[in-house]
């Protein structure tokens, strides 16, 4: 089996959609082959590889499917193809390209470490997490796969078993600095702050421009109040990665907390715009028209925060049309029918505050919320 080597992380770094911000998961990639008796192959497999080495997925992919073609056992290229169609969210397309690989190579840690990502991306926990464990059980000496897994555990909530990957990690690499980076977030979704600081300092230490470390450590200065700190960590992310959406987000959140709305507001609308622009290329490189933005759950409390903002300032109309926004991709979203209702009471639209509290009371159950939106209804005159 060829040797390994991990393809350069600023490009094959994902994340999940976790609260806030999500944890970079890392595929391997196969380094040399050599195939004389097929040459074009090798050709091709050889420029795919350079165009994914540049962040050029399209290329890269054509020219992978150019190598099976020629040789349809050609596993490394079923696996960097995978790599290139997991990179662009086609998680499906990247699964099938690993199981080929594995058909051809079985035993091939690699293949099931990238399909565990694939897998946990494509939000099946159960089978990343198998693909996870077959891979140590192959390689218990890979910090990589240990990285991985504590991934999908804490993507799953299992801390305990998390935190016990992230340290086989540093014990077998103690100077990965993304190691401390996954753990840090680990400590960070259990609140344990200072913990959470420390691992991403020595992540820093360890590589200065790791721009996700920036961005999740400026969300703890957020949890600690300190506010200013918090802008320079994610400007500083933004510096060395301007197309981290979630620094952009998060910077927004630290301004609102300084009722710095107006920045807070530019930094959304940076945000919304990256995912629209990232969406339309998508579209482009498939050749589809889709008249309409696909539009993630998640999408929903981006528009929910810039009504916030807008709310604050008093441009309510403005703020109406977000928190519209919000609902119509998350329909349930109680918070955002809630201060619609609001802001519709504010502008002095009584008909439509009072529809919006009372879809509050039908969709939750929840006492202190529907405590409060009966008190509104009682100052709209509806007992």
């Amino acid at each position: 089996m060829c040797k390994h080597r991990l393809l350069p992380r600023q490009r094959t770094r994902r994340h999940l959609a976790l609260t806030f911000a999500g944890i970079g998961l890392g595929l391997f990639a196969h380094t040399g082959i050599g195939f004389p008796q097929q040459p074009e192959a090798l050709t091709f497999y050889n420029r795919g590889k350079t165009y994914q080495q540049k962040g050029d997925n399209e290329n890269a992919i054509a020219d992978f499917t150019l190598a099976i073609k020629i040789k349809p056992d050609f596993a490394a290229a079923f696996l960097n193809r995978g790599n290139a169609y997991c990179d662009e969210g086609e998680y499906e397309r990247a699964i099938a390209d690993y199981t080929q690989a594995l058909k051809l190579q079985p035993g091939d840690i690699t293949a099931y470490n990238n399909r565990g990502n694939a897998h946990l991306l494509n939000s099946d926990f159960g089978q990343a997490l198998a693909d996870f464990d077959r891979a140590i059980q192959l390689a218990p000496n890979v910090a990589e796969t240990y990285c991985n897994r504590g991934v999908a555990y804490t993507y799953h909530g299992d801390y305990e078993e998390a935190m016990a990957d992230f340290n086989q990690a540093l014990k077998l690499n103690p100077q990965d600095a993304e190691a401390y980076y996954k753990r840090g977030k680990a400590n960070f979704y259990q609140s344990r702050y200072s913990q959470a600081l420390a691992d991403y300092n020595q992540a820093l230490k360890l590589q200065p421009n790791l721009a996700e470390a920036y961005s999740n450590r400026g969300l703890v200065c957020i949890k600690k109040g300190a506010f200013d700190l918090a802008v320079a960590d994610f400007t500083r992310a933004l510096k060395l990665k301007p197309d981290l959406t979630e620094a952009y987000v998060n910077r927004a959140q630290a301004y609102v907390q300084q009722d710095r709305y107006n920045r807070a507001i530019a930094d959304y609308d940076r945000a919304i715009q990256m995912k629209r622009e990232k969406f339309l290329t998508r579209q482009n490189r498939n050749d589809e028209f889709v008249p309409t933005i696909k539009l993630k759950p998640e999408d929903a409390e981006l528009y929910y925060s810039r009504g916030r903002a807008y709310h604050a300032l008093g441009k309510f109309d403005r703020a109406i049309a977000d928190y519209t926004q919000a609902i119509n991709i998350k329909s349930s979203h109680i918070n955002a029918y809630y201060i619609r209702g609001t802001a519709y009471r504010d502008k002095g639209d009584k008909a439509k505050a009072i529809f919006d509290f009372m879809k509050v009371l039908d969709l939750t159950n929840e006492p202190l919320m529907r405590r409060k939106t009966q008190d509104q209804l009682q100052m709209l005159g509806v007992n």
